[in-house]
């Protein structure tokens, strides 16, 4: 791995070689196809280090007006753990058979973003809390305000409990470029509490026993709100 590379969209970046990134058959990619407005799903189906990347996705992308074809140039993206990244390639090949895919011209670096456990985010996603001195078991509806893998600030006009009652968060979220839903429920400690205008409270809190996938989760939405709008960190 290389000395950090430029500011790419606003967070330093590293030069990596694919096959450290160690992505499994089957990762998650999405594809900028030119001509089209939106990023295009596709799986990995597996590199020959040096020569290939082949990958999968939807045969529809093959037709139409803005139909992926031989030579042309795209721009890879993914998430393999902490590290969002990226890397240009050349269709090289297309095939058919026994289903749709192609060989993308082996890149000779790919530049990757590694997202910080603290990084945190605004974000607007409704939550259900229990649990809790007043959160009780029926659940409190309020509203995350902005979050990171170690925790949230959640915003609410309703008593949510005191520092330190252990409270249940439910929420949901959509990962791009498949508008694929994640529901999550973490169990989470109130840290801090603060009031914010004459009607709601800022409530701070910790995540715990948070699972291995359901911070890799977190951090995918975390990366899709810094691409979407770098302002949006804190």
């Amino acid at each position: 791995m290389s000395k950090p590379e430029p500011i790419m969209n606003s967070f330093p970046t590293r030069t990596y070689e694919l096959d450290q990134l160690r992505l499994s058959i089957g990762h998650r990619l999405q594809l900028d196809v030119p001509g089209r407005n939106s990023p295009v799903a596709a799986r990995l189906l597996g590199f020959l280090k040096g020569e290939t990347v082949l990958v999968k996705p939807p045969s529809s992308v093959f037709s139409g007006a803005h139909a992926v074809r031989e030579g042309d140039t795209l721009e890879v993206r993914g998430f393999s753990g902490r590290v969002a990244f990226t890397f240009e390639s050349t269709v090289e090949k297309i095939r058919f058979s026994p289903y749709a895919y192609c060989h993308l011209l082996f890149p000779e670096s790919v530049q990757g973003t590694e997202i910080r456990h603290a990084e945190r985010v605004r974000v607007n996603l409704p939550v259900k809390v229990t649990g809790g001195g007043e959160a009780g078991g029926a659940g409190l509806e309020a509203t995350i305000a902005n979050i990171s893998i170690n925790g949230a600030m959640l915003i609410s006009p309703q008593p949510l409990g005191q520092v330190g009652d252990r409270v249940s968060l439910t929420f949901r979220f959509w990962i791009l470029p498949n508008d694929y839903e994640v529901n999550l429920q973490v169990s989470s400690v109130i840290k801090t509490v603060s009031a914010v205008g004459p009607v709601d409270t800022h409530y701070g809190v910790r995540f715990e026993s948070l699972r291995s996938s359901e911070a890799i989760l977190l951090q995918n939405l975390i990366y899709q709100r810094l691409q979407e709008n770098p302002e949006t960190n804190i």
